[in-house]
């Protein structure tokens, strides 16, 4: 997923690796897909290499030099492909990228996006018929109760999955309108801003903060901007 996150980013606005790694920090998708600092830089090298993005200009702050990333055409299109295969994935309880849904869908179109959904709901279906019938075979085959906690967890998996996708696919314009403020979020982030903010904040007030921007741009994402440096201006006069 993280060459999905950093097409995503780039789609949005060209920029450079030590602001999508600490937009990524500040949201909490690093917990999430349990991304690493150096693989936000491998996979930016990776995708110049494949002509996903190209440099688009170097700055240069005293000593460091940043390269500007954009994205090509060709990347807009492996996006819009890595995002059908995201959704279309298998969930995972724990460190699933699917759960990041802003990116998917941000870059998928609405008809794609539900065909994909009941598509996966059908194959989920389906597999849970098999888990069921075949759980109740092995489990009366065996003496103890393992055997049966086994399926059981597995089909208790199906379950949460098959009500995950309904739960996305019955609110899809909610979370549309929460991909479309994270979008607004992501173009007027700038890392060099919030570093100051990061040094005297902990992770609880990481993540408040994450939600006050969250919601100041849903609010209004016309003047996403203006709320955003009104509120980092509220918390720098409360520190």
């Amino acid at each position: 997923m993280i060459r999905g996150i950093i097409l995503y980013y780039l789609n949005i606005k060209p920029t450079h690796g030590y602001e999508i790694q600490q937009f990524i920090q500040l949201s909490g998708i690093d917990q999430w897909t349990k991304i690493q600092s150096g693989s936000i830089y491998y996979a930016l090298g990776k995708l110049e290499k494949e002509k996903n993005i190209v440099v688009l200009r170097e700055e240069r702050t005293g000593s460091r030099v940043r390269k500007i990333f954009q994205i090509t055409a060709q990347g807009r299109e492996t996006l819009y492909e890595e995002m059908q295969q995201e959704l279309a994935a298998p969930l995972f309880q724990i460190g699933s990228s699917k759960f990041i849904t802003s990116p998917i869908l941000a870059t998928l179109s609405e008809a794609d996006t539900e065909k994909i959904i009941r598509h996966h709901i059908k194959e989920l279906q389906d597999t849970l018929a098999y888990w069921r019938m075949w759980g109740d075979k092995k489990s009366a085959e065996d003496q103890h109760n393992l055997t049966n906690l086994s399926f059981q967890m597995s089909i208790d998996s199906l379950n949460q999955q098959i009500a995950w996708h309904e739960e996305l696919l019955a609110h899809l314009d909610y979370y549309q309108k929460e991909a479309a403020a994270m979008g607004h979020m992501i173009s007027s982030f700038d890392a060099d801003s919030m570093k100051e903010l990061e040094v005297s904040s902990g992770k609880e007030e990481q993540l408040k903060l994450l939600n006050d921007l969250k919601n100041v741009v849903a609010d209004d994402p016309q003047k996403a901007l203006e709320n955003i440096n009104a509120l980092i201006k509220q918390i720098k006069s409360q520190s």
